[in-house]
């Protein structure tokens, strides 16, 4: 599903309001774990595969021509923090307003906090202490099996 903000959307275009959202999603998300931070900032990066995938009904040049008129619109920032030279994938990150708009949305507040609160759900229900089931191997027959 592809989700955007409709003020983004007028302002940047419809296809660029589309990345911006998946991006700030994982710029969030990455400030939230702790990861890829670098120059003050928190980051995201995704190979040409991995932009594909997640952007599936887009082609490579329309994600590229996004992402790059997201960069000289202002909207975000990109360099390059990979150990081997030879590694050209591009990181990018929000700019400073962008970033403070969304540290500030009850949107992105409650996306991240139903995030952590999945997470802790399958922790509650990988318990070992749930009941026996019943199954019924073959017709009429009943046994008693533990879930686990």
């Amino acid at each position: 599903m592809m989700s955007f903000n409709e003020t983004q959307a007028k302002c940047y275009g419809l296809k660029e309001a589309i990345v911006l959202h998946k991006i700030t999603f994982y710029v969030l998300l990455n400030k939230k774990n702790g990861t890829n931070y670098h120059l003050g900032k928190y980051w995201t990066f995704q190979s040409r595969e991995g932009w594909r995938q997640t952007f599936g009904i887009f082609s490579d040049m329309q994600i590229w021509r996004s992402l790059k008129s997201l960069e000289n619109q202002g909207a975000l920032e990109s360099s390059s923090f990979n150990k081997r030279a030879y590694d050209k994938t591009r990181w990018y990150t929000l700019s400073d307003p962008l970033m403070r708009e969304a540290l500030s949305s009850p949107y992105w507040k409650k996306v991240h906090y139903k995030n952590a609160k999945s997470s802790f759900k399958n922790e509650i229900t990988n318990n070992k202490t749930a009941t026996p089931i019943q199954v019924k191997e073959k017709l009429g027959e009943e046994i008693n099996q533990q879930p686990y």
